[in-house]
């Protein structure tokens, strides 16, 4: 359905957070004309919402579209459908004939804090769903995962090996290698030997997990990190989907080491790149950038902190030195691509920051480089980026998701409250967003602002109440504010005139304090004129 004008809508002004009876024209898949109605019309050739609320569709700035879609095919070991190892295991072998893709049993999700164990699955307990098939299940951080001793024999890693630099392995009682994988160079020894993912199959995976996507109220989406997943399965894959005719807009950052490493990528730049992405899907997808990681998770004792953990453990070192982080921001630089570095700990975020500054000279490209996570940042760290033009977003889903952990383990209470600090962000006129970085968390935009506005953790708690946003100043941290960061807030992130036609319909408004901000709001979600989503 791709109607022409769209009647009796409350048409949602993200700038003023103010909502006014609409009708808006649309014309080539773009907003012709607002005109405002003193009253509710009819026209049966029109879409008529009979006073439901028209937003500007959401733009996701920071996701993992692409595992998240794959991860569909594999067991949900997330809190809501597993508690405990023993049901891990008793759930992986009664599904075993289901699971198995190419020989081999995956799953995601798990958080061990939401286990009643209190510990992660290791191969001793992976053992008991089979010897013989390799299990690999990836942590809700995406940093980490457990493997059982099959799936180590085929990995090449004997039990007494030494951990790889940047990465650990968890031990048993004798010292030996029990399964348990921390950070990306552990990680990569399993995905080095994960079995190649068809582009076909992949790209048919995207298709389905884009829909879920729609489902929300997402018009737009950045890929975090192609190559995350499985290497260069991900690029084919991700090619492969945009051949297919396309109702959803997306951007692609791409792991720094793909660039790097692989072959095909040996004459390529951020402009030639940029260019094919946009032209093999006739302009609904593009370029984000080249993506870093400069450390780990807080949840797991691997991010960069200035100062210990609060439970007594010292802080990981940054995954980086300084003159490389240089020299790769140079060479990146160079090749016009613009920037994105992961840091959770405000030690790896100020060496990130302190980094782009000082290869500032060499930035080719008018989209700002980014800052990802920014979990702990302080004031000054903020007016830094600020001053020097770099963009951020904030993970703002942990604080409902690990807020509680943070608190009484990891952080502590006084730097959990002042985890996500987006309200400084906004304070001192730093452009930033917020995200979920699904599949670490649930996709849903409405329950992203809704955290914001809270600031409330998985027990209740409140951490922070003088950080909370507005409903509209959150709002905007998945609209407006998000085309600012993408480069884009000519053409989309508002309801105005000579903007894409992507919007997403709520049965409520979305700015009153009294809405439950969920996805049961999300009616209908339209794409360059086309209503790609129905509820």
């Amino acid at each position: 359905m791709k109607p022409e004008k769209i009647i009796n809508a409350h048409v949602l002004d993200v700038n003023e957070g103010t909502v006014a009876l609409s009708t808006v024209f649309i014309k080539d898949g773009m907003i012709a004309k607002v005109v405002n109605q003193n009253e509710t019309i009819t026209d049966r050739d029109s879409l008529d919402l009979s006073g439901q609320y028209l937003s500007p569709g959401f733009i996701d700035t920071h996701s993992h579209l692409v595992m998240y879609s794959n991860f569909r095919r594999q067991l949900n070991c997330s809190p809501e459908n597993i508690s405990s190892i023993d049901e891990m295991i008793e759930k992986f072998t009664d599904q075993k004939n289901e699971l198995i893709r190419d020989g081999w049993l995956r799953g995601y999700g798990y958080n061990e804090f939401e286990l009643k164990e209190q510990c992660h699955p290791n191969r001793f307990d992976l053992d008991k769903v089979s010897t013989e098939i390799p299990i690999y299940v990836q942590h809700s951080s995406a940093h980490m995962g457990a493997v059982n001793t099959k799936a180590l024999e085929i990995m090449g890693v004997n039990l007494d090996d030494p951990d790889p630099k940047g990465g650990r392995f968890e031990r048993d009682e004798e010292g030996r290698v029990n399964g348990v994988l921390f950070e990306f160079p552990a990680l990569d020894k399993a995905k080095a030997v994960l079995p190649k993912i068809e582009a076909d199959d992949l790209a048919e995976d995207i298709a389905g997990g884009v829909y879920d996507y729609q489902s929300r109220g997402i018009t737009s989406a950045t890929e975090m990190c192609i190559g995350l997943l499985n290497g260069m399965d991900d690029y084919h894959a991700v090619l492969k989907y945009l051949e297919q005719p396309q109702n959803f807009r997306t951007r692609y950052a791409i792991d720094y080491k793909l660039l790097l490493e692989e072959s095909i990528f040996e004459n390529e730049t951020g402009e030639t790149l940029k260019e094919k992405f946009e032209t093999l899907s006739k302009g609904f997808a593009t370029l984000g950038g080249a993506k870093f990681f400069n450390d780990g998770s807080i949840q797991l004792h691997t991010a960069s902190l200035r100062d210990d953990y609060y439970d007594g453990t010292p802080s990981d070192d940054t995954q980086f030195t300084d003159q490389e982080l240089e020299e790769l921001f140079i060479h990146f630089q160079k090749l016009k691509f613009p920037l994105i570095t992961h840091a959770n700990g405000d030690k790896a975020g100020e060496a990130v920051i302190n980094a782009y500054i000082n290869t500032a000279q060499h930035k080719n490209t008018d989209i700002q480089h980014r800052v990802e996570h920014l979990q702990v940042v302080n004031r000054n760290d903020i007016k830094l980026m600020m001053s020097n033009d770099i963009g951020g977003s904030f993970f703002m889903n942990h604080i409902y998701y690990f807020g509680d952990v943070h608190k009484s383990k990891f952080l502590g209470p006084e730097r959990a409250r002042r985890m996500e600090p987006v309200k400084w962000a906004d304070e001192l006129g730093m452009v930033s967003t917020i995200h979920s970085d699904c599949p670490v968390t649930d996709i849903s935009p409405l329950g992203t602002i809704r955290i914001a506005c809270e600031r409330k953790t998985r027990n209740g708690d409140v951490l922070g109440g003088d950080m909370k946003l507005s409903c509209a100043a959150a709002y905007r941290k998945m609209t407006i504010d998000a085309a600012v960061l993408n480069g884009t807030s000519h053409i989309e992130g508002s309801v105005e005139i000579g903007k894409y036609a992507d919007f997403a319909v709520l049965s409520e408004n979305p700015f009153d304090e009294v809405t439950n901000l969920s996805d049961e709001l999300v009616q209908m979600t339209i794409v360059n004129g086309e209503v790609v989503y129905k509820n």
